[in-house]
């Protein structure tokens, strides 16, 4: 197993709406292509700090003068940070994975590849992983992601946790 990307950083609500652009070379050609990715905290539940993002919500996007009552704001008792990923190669889209586990590893093969990605042979050549910050809530968000070149019989189990 080859390490072929390792990437570490810390989102706040400024970064919301961004692609960040990771590229990175796959020297020669492996069996399957790995891509780990970690982000915390997943959810805020502090109502001091959702209420004003839930109040403000529903004035911009619910009918005009609706109102929630407290029996409302009690079923929002919790808003989720929100990082996805997208891959491609050589320009052409791989897939994406615009899930909410805060934990999640994506495998790309010519026989095989996770939910929303295209099986592909994972050639040398220019890959890239486009971060897209769905939401920071409030404070900061801890991300890390690796991409991980495997050949042979190395299996899930053998991809380090990020």
């Amino acid at each position: 197993m080859d390490v072929l990307l390792e990437y570490h950083a810390v989102f706040r609500p400024e970064d919301w709406r961004q692609n960040i652009l990771l590229p990175f070379q796959v020297p020669k050609g492996y069996d399957r292509l790995a891509v780990r990715l970690h982000y915390s905290p997943k959810e805020v539940r502090d109502p001091a700090i959702i209420r004003p993002q839930i109040e403000e919500c529903v004035r911009k996007y619910w009918p005009k003068g609706t109102q929630l009552s407290e029996t409302d704001m009690e079923e929002f008792n919790c808003l989720y940070n929100f990082v996805t990923l997208s891959l491609d190669c050589g320009g052409e889209y791989v897939g994406c994975a615009h899930r909410h586990p805060p934990e999640q590893t994506i495998i790309v093969s010519a026989q095989e590849a996770s939910p929303g990605f295209a099986p592909r042979a994972v050639t040398a050549g220019e890959w890239r992983v486009v971060l897209h910050v769905q939401a920071v809530v409030d404070g900061e968000v801890d991300f890390r992601a690796a991409v991980f070149g495997l050949e042979g019989g190395e299996g899930d189990d053998c991809i380090p946790a990020v």
